[in-house]
């Protein structure tokens, strides 16, 4: 369910329209949806305006206009801010109405602390902390995640320009849906829902273009006919009612008019409202969505990154508290955002701003821990868009939970991959972790206590691509710390951590196994055979290739094992056998997983499978596999899409592997 007006729903779904349920199909402009409508007669004014606007979107002159819109991908022209601090909840009684960027205090500032403060915490626990315009009040738009209300005020005057026709306030409603509707498209995972209240307030005020406080002017008189307090605290006490009826996790609300504005568009970040001119300073109609969308950013944590705007790119902002680092104004390499220009695209850092935790990427990465009584299970995996989540399984508490994941390194930008490991280096290790970021790999941990803060990233290579592979080897008195990741064009890039020398240096990438051509993934061990080789499996082309590193210190491809995967392996030694078998699980190129195992114990080492297993999960993305100490269960978490399932193979009997279980 995307948007939500009285009995019509409009729907993000490509099935057909259930029996018995009347509706509308489209690929519309913003999403591909359904409108349906539960009873199509004696529909009221917010449910004629939500499947008038629906309509709209669907026509093809709207679709072609918003191929053909104007200014598309040019930079906000705005010569200030489009942000500002509102008063105190109760202020008003105090302090006359506040509202455009020049009135409402002061600008925000580029740098300064937003409007709303917001703390990095675990996901679903209510995150801001009740300051500036939320001072006596719950925040009411602390993250974009889950169900909004969303209010709309048409506000109109006594004379014919200052009123909208029919077709501008079914416009009005339709490019509200279409900016939103990205949002929802964009990040599925966030699981967003729009119910919207929508208001045509006709007053008597005539405009007055020389007014000290321009937006009070006409707000004022229309939360008055709305039933609200005349002052900004009438606009709080109207957003917090939305939440109330609608029964969501946020609100916010929106006013377009006709009337004099000191400035087309803003908003105040963290809410409660944002301002919109109908005639949009130049942009046009056609790209209210957009500015839509860019206003509604603000209302979630995200700040202007235009030049003009006097951003840099220093602060924290949003819900897991990122600087601004694509600020025009000082990002050397900054890229088209909605929050720069007039596009449809995100840059890296404003899904940590806007506060997207949820939905998941790259491949996971699983350890059993040395935390608790039994051994935790640690998991990390990239987030769908910023960063990594860090979920743990309470191997101590009955049902052995998984408990609520926290972000981490959102600063970071989108992780393509990764790989963990827990130290040996103290009792209890940290967790160190390598990840790939496009094509440089870094290098992170995370400390064993008190605090159990994850370390900022630091740079290790750069020319890598694909799956990188990380262990804590038992070579040198401490043990070194290996890396293997793919080369961008042929490939192993080999990296060595010394953890018998002070300051723990990174050997300079060495490139081996060029002769496997294009590798994309790897999986890498210290074997226990013999003197014990580091051992690893790739995937090149399509193939798992087997190959290891000798006591002279040079990798040697052994032999193609199996065919038909499309992700990445993972190798394992396990404790099967006397000799502990190899055990190999990938994504196969059709469905579910595939099994391969080596025999550790037989001449020759022959390799045996593939099986396939959780085959009802469709296409797997990426996988991860331990043998943790519950009876020498393999254990595998497998990436379907931004969804996290869990599952372990008997280790008795028929060997069968349990059915799959989400648990994220």
């Amino acid at each position: 369910m995307l948007h939500r007006y009285g009995r019509v729903h409009v729907v993000h779904d490509t099935t057909a329209i259930p029996s018995g349920r009347p509706g509308i199909r489209t690929a519309s402009a913003g999403d591909a949806s359904t409108a349906t409508v539960v009873d199509a007669t004696g529909l009221d004014q917010i449910e004629r305006l939500g499947l008038a606007a629906f309509r709209l979107r669907a026509s093809a002159d709207y679709q072609q206009n918003k191929q053909d819109r104007s200014r598309a991908g040019e930079a906000w022209d705005m010569d200030r801010p489009c942000t500002d601090i509102p008063p105190p909840r109760g202020s008003s009684t105090r302090t006359p109405g506040t509202g455009s960027p020049q009135q409402a205090g002061s600008p925000q500032q580029a740098g300064a602390a937003p409007a709303t403060s917001f703390a990095p915490t675990l996901l679903g626990e209510q995150v801001s902390q009740p300051v500036s315009g939320h001072v006596g009040g719950t925040p009411t738009s602390s993250f974009m995640e889950g169900s909004i209300a969303v209010g709309v005020i048409i506000v109109e005057g006594p004379t014919v320009d200052l009123q909208f026709t029919a077709a501008e306030r079914t416009k009005v409603v339709a490019e509200i849906q279409n900016g939103l509707s990205w949002y929802a498209t964009t990040n599925p995972a966030a699981d967003l829902t729009f119910s919207y209240d929508i208001n045509i307030v006709r007053i008597a005020t005539p405009p007055n273009p020389s007014a000290a406080d321009l937006e009070a002017r006409w707000r004022d008189p229309a939360m008055a006919q709305l039933g609200y307090q005349p002052n900004f605290d009438g606009v709080y006490n109207y957003v917090d009612d939305l939440r109330d009826r609608h029964v969501t996790r946020w609100s916010y609300c929106a006013f377009m008019t006709k009337y004099p504005l000191s400035y087309f568009a803003y908003s105040s970040i963290g809410g409660p409202r944002l301002v919109l001119s109908y005639d949009n300073d130049g942009w046009g109609p056609d790209n209210l969505d957009r500015v839509f969308a860019h206003e509604t950013g603000h209302i979630f944590g995200c700040p202007d990154e235009y030049a003009a705007s006097g951003c840099n790119c220093a602060g924290t902002w949003g819900r897991f508290a990122t600087p601004n680092g694509n600020c025009d104004a000082c990002a050397t390499d900054s890229v088209t955002c909605l929050m720069r220009s007039n596009s449809f695209e995100m840059c890296r850092y404003t899904p940590s701003h806007i506060g997207w935790g949820r939905g998941v990427g790259g491949n996971p990465a699983l350890v059993q821990s040395d935390f608790g009584q039994i051994g935790n299970f640690e998991l990390v995996v990239p987030s769908a868009f910023a960063g990594m989540t860090h979920l743990w399984r309470d191997n101590n508490a009955p049902g052995l939970p998984w408990r609520e994941p926290t972000q981490v390194i959102q600063g970071s930008g989108r992780i393509d991959a990764l790989s963990m490991i827990q130290s040996r280096l103290a009792t209890p290790g940290a967790l160190e972790a390598i990840a790939r970021i496009g094509g440089s790999l870094v290098s992170l941990w995370r400390d064993s206590g008190p605090a159990l803060r994850w370390s900022a990233p630091a740079p290790l290579a750069n020319g890598v691509a694909g799956t990188p592979s990380l262990i804590h080897s038992r070579l040198g008195r401490l043990g070194t710390f290996e890396v293997l990741v793919p080369a961008t064009d042929i490939g192993l890039l080999a990296l060595t951590r010394d953890n018998d020398v002070a300051g723990f240096p990174w050997s300079r990438p060495v490139l081996v196994a060029g002769n496997l051509g294009r590798v994309d993934g790897v999986s890498l061990i210290h074997g226990a055979l013999g003197t014990g080789n580091l051992e690893a499996v790739a995937l090149a082309g399509g193939r798992l290739v087997h190959l290891y590193r000798s006591q002279d210190g040079s990798w040697r491809t052994s032999v193609v094992f199996a065919e038909g995967v499309a992700g990445n392996p993972v190798l394992v030694q396990s404790r099967f056998g006397v000799n502990g078998n190899f055990e190999v699980v990938a994504p196969s190129a059709t469905s579910g997983l595939v099994h391969v195992w080596r025999n550790n114990d037989a001449s020759g080492y022959p390799w045996s499978g593939p099986t396939n297993f959780a085959t009802e999960l469709g296409r797997v993305d990426a996988v991860t596999m331990i043998q943790s100490s519950f009876d020498r269960h393999l254990e595998v978490v497998a990436r379907v899409g931004d969804r996290l399932y869990a599952m372990a193979r008997a280790s008795s009997g028929t060997f069968a592997w349990l059915p799959p279980s989400r648990i994220f």
